[in-house]
């Protein structure tokens, strides 16, 4: 039953996040492809674009998997007071990530953020890729609390190397995710927080910004739903707040493929 349910909560991807999901991973030999499109706003800044990513247990408890790979068709201040800000279409980074199951309801994992998107060289914000090599590490901790209601929990570390004289304070990332299955309808709504905490200070030319102590807090909720063994359909809302990259809203929808 908890791998019956594990395989319905893997359907639910949080977002861009960094790892493929909260929940166990899937038998060897086994994987899954997703596309889909998503459109962030706040105000009047605005993006949007294509995602891809796919993953797959290699061998027994090991996966592997290629996320946030895709194009983005822009991203832009529409406003008349700030002098407008587009251009940032193109390719976006690609994150390269692995997770171990060490125990069965517990993974280690680590991605790495490969910038190998289109960049600004006018520094602009609204470039697809983040320019910056980044790795995330931590560990995944799955229960099944009721027998269609599974949680997941994560717990990481995000650190980004030095680029253009810039580095990135070191980020410490809590979240969890409730999946409930209604297996007789193929669906699984789901809802899942996640809180960012800077621990150190970044650095800019040698110089603390002094931003260690800023934080923010990530709020989804939506629903997969089972077209059949194989194919599934996928969308969410994203909520973002705090001093970490500011508020946004996103949206999500997306079409995968267990193979």
């Amino acid at each position: 039953m908890f791998k019956k349910l594990a395989l319905a909560a893997a359907f639910a991807v949080t977002s861009s996040f960094a790892t493929w999901d909260y929940f166990p991973i899937l038998d060897a030999g086994k994987g899954t492809v997703e596309a889909g499109l998503y459109y962030d706003w706040d105000g009047d800044w605005s993006q949007a674009g294509l995602k891809i990513g796919g993953r797959y247990t290699v061998v027994p408890n090991l996966e592997l998997s290629l996320q946030s790979f895709g194009y983005q068709f822009w991203g832009e201040n529409d406003c008349s007071h700030c002098g407008g800000n587009d251009g940032g279409d193109g390719l976006r980074d690609i994150t390269l990530g692995g997770r171990y199951m060490i125990a069965p309801n517990l993974n280690v994992f680590a991605d790495i953020n490969l910038p190998i998107g289109e960049d600004d060289p006018d520094g602009g914000v609204n470039a697809p890729s983040s320019d910056e090599i980044a790795i995330y590490a931590g560990a995944q901790y799955a229960a099944l609390l009721a027998p269609q209601l599974m949680l997941g929990t994560e717990a990481g570390l995000d650190w980004g190397f030095e680029h253009h004289d810039y580095e990135r304070g070191l980020e410490l990332h809590v979240g969890a995710e409730l999946d409930y299955s209604v297996m007789e309808h193929g669906l699984t709504p789901f809802i899942g927080l996640q809180l960012k905490y800077r621990v150190t200070d970044s650095e800019d030319h040698d110089h603390d910004i002094n931003n260690d102590g800023d934080t923010q807090i990530n709020l989804w909720l939506g629903t997969n739903w089972a077209l059949n063994q194989q194919m599934y359909l996928t969308g969410r809302l994203i909520l973002r707040s705090g001093d970490m990259g500011g508020d946004a809203t996103g949206l999500y929808v997306g079409c995968g493929v267990n193979f």
